[in-house]
């Protein structure tokens, strides 16, 4: 199955704001996390596309599309990715953590980086 990071990364923004609307903020954290990986291997796939498949997450698929980037011609991204605080504190993970690990101000952090991902990535949803 071919995988179709760009419509994912939109309906995973959509559906985390749908959540995070009915205060489901774990939930909506996730998916959050989710739609900003989709959106980084759909930006280095589409500018790489000599490169097969990419199959990590954060923190590893920041260094991973890090490495795939050019600073100059890639900048608006690179400068999101190299921003220490980055989806900090957001882990694949945390899906199986009991309720109550994602405060309302994390999401909205989370939330507005990964806005700015999906701008720079040419995403829009």
């Amino acid at each position: 199955m071919e995988e179709k990071f760009a419509v994912a990364a939109v309906r995973h923004y959509c559906d985390a704001d749908t959540l995070a609307a009915s205060e489901r903020l774990d939930g909506a954290g996730h998916l959050i996390g989710f739609s900003a990986e989709c959106a980084i291997k759909h930006a280095v796939l589409s500018l790489r596309p000599d490169i097969e498949k990419i199959q990590k997450h954060f923190p590893e698929l920041i260094d991973v599309a890090k490495r795939h980037l050019n600073i100059r011609a890639h900048h608006g991204l690179y400068v999101i990715l190299k921003n220490p605080t980055f989806m900090k504190d957001w882990k694949v993970g945390s899906r199986y953590s009991e309720d109550g690990l994602v405060t309302k101000e994390k999401y909205e952090l989370w939330r507005g980086q990964t806005r700015a991902l999906m701008y720079a990535a040419k995403l829009r949803g």
